[in-house]
């Protein structure tokens, strides 16, 4: 049952912030979508309403018994991105959508987050020191060193690169490389805060640095256009190239104030323009000032998860936060990049803005978490001992 002292300590704050983001993409998408025939942002507001309910669901069940489930969860995401190549009509040549009756949804936000909870679930038992919890203990034991592993390392580094290569192996075959990239900076980051080897952490990038050039042979024909196109917009303006330069084009028009709501000129020439070009689309209308104020509501979240890992009670919550941040963090920057021509378009939508209703709900999932480890971070006011290192203090 639901204790009603931890709404107490509930981060309002946080809750607002992710509110006022989902109310900013409605509006966009209502401004730049006007012309269509069909109501996105009804149904964006529709997927805001399911993802509120599925939110309340998340942070009213203690997360430890979320990382329980977690094993279900993952497989259960494995079998539906599976499905995919089965069940999921092509439509522009990939596979990205299920449709069980009326509900259409992508498995690849879902395994996103089954994900981060399977990896936090499997670095989050404190290794040769069973009673460290608290915010000081968390710090100390998601720390840079690997002092008091008792595991090999080799499983330590194998095991969650593995969790992280099924979904991802998945979803680039879609093919959904923008989705699927999401996942090498989550495995990373949990893998270095659980306590591998800083040495050990560099090996496994320059391998996949060294590694990288030979997916040139492996993507389809139209990312491989998008990559020339990204060193070189003008070879194919009215092709490959035509999308970013019409989103700069957009973001250009918006000049310092914008052109202001409903006054949007760029939708009838951008593609995209209320799903991965959305940002685009509200630079023109809210100019620099506004794109300024939407990455700093962004940057009050991701702050906010870092926080939350840093003073969760325990290692699991910890590494949860953490995960929760870098998805975030990355899918921010990237499409942001993307639209300003800094990165390859991918295809990745903005968090809370784009339209979708998966991305939409599973991104509230997300927050959902956060509220759930803020809130049991408070919940119990006793003094904990660290056996292992005779520490003491107050959480």
């Amino acid at each position: 049952m639901f204790d009603k002292r931890l709404l107490k300590n509930f981060d309002w704050p946080l809750l607002a912030i992710t509110l006022l983001l989902c109310l900013i993409g409605i509006l966009t998408i209502y401004s730049t979508a006007k012309t269509l025939d069909t109501p996105y942002h009804l149904k964006q507001l529709a997927s805001l309403g399911l993802g509120l309910v599925v939110c309340v669901i998340v942070f009213s069940i203690d997360y430890h018994k979320w990382s329980r489930w977690a094993p279900f969860l993952y497989l259960g995401s494995l079998l539906l991105l599976f499905f995919l190549f089965f069940f999921s009509p092509p439509a522009l040549g990939v596979r990205r959508w299920l449709s069980i009756g009326p509900l259409t949804f992508q498995p690849s936000e879902i395994s996103k987050v089954a994900t981060f909870l399977l990896l936090a679930r499997y670095l989050s038992p404190v290794r040769g020191n069973p009673s460290l919890s608290g915010s000081d203990a968390s710090r100390r034991s998601i720390g840079r060193t690997s002092n008091g592993i008792n595991r090999k390392e080799k499983a330590d580094i194998l095991i969650p690169l593995a969790i992280v290569a099924l979904p991802l192996f998945l979803i680039a075959s879609q093919p959904d490389l923008g989705t699927a990239l999401l996942f090498l900076p989550l495995g990373l980051v949990l893998v270095y805060l659980a306590g591998t080897r800083t040495k050990h952490l560099f090996l496994l990038i320059g391998f996949f640095l060294l590694a990288s050039p030979l997916g040139w042979f492996f993507l389809h024909g139209y990312q491989k256009r998008r990559i020339l196109s990204f060193l070189n917009p003008t070879r194919d303006p009215l092709g490959a190239g035509y999308n970013i330069i019409q989103s700069k084009i957009a973001i250009g028009s918006g000049r310092l104030l914008g052109k202001g709501f409903l006054n949007s000129t760029q939708s009838n020439f951008l593609p995209g323009h209320h799903t991965d070009f959305i940002f685009s689309s509200f630079a023109e209308e809210w100019g620099l000032l506004g794109s300024l104020f939407l990455i700093l509501l962004y940057l009050f979240i991701i702050i906010r998860a870092i926080e939350i890992s840093l003073h969760a009670k325990d290692r699991l919550g910890s590494l949860l936060a953490a995960g929760i941040a870098t998805i975030l963090a990355s899918q921010v920057i990237i499409n942001i990049a993307m639209a300003t021509g800094i990165l390859p378009a991918t295809g990745l939508p903005l968090p809370f803005l784009s339209y979708g209703g998966s991305h939409l709900v599973m991104s509230l999932v997300s927050i959902g978490f956060l509220l759930n480890i803020r809130m049991r971070r408070f919940m119990f006011k006793n003094s904990y001992r660290l056996q292992a290192t005779g520490y003491r203090f107050e959480a």
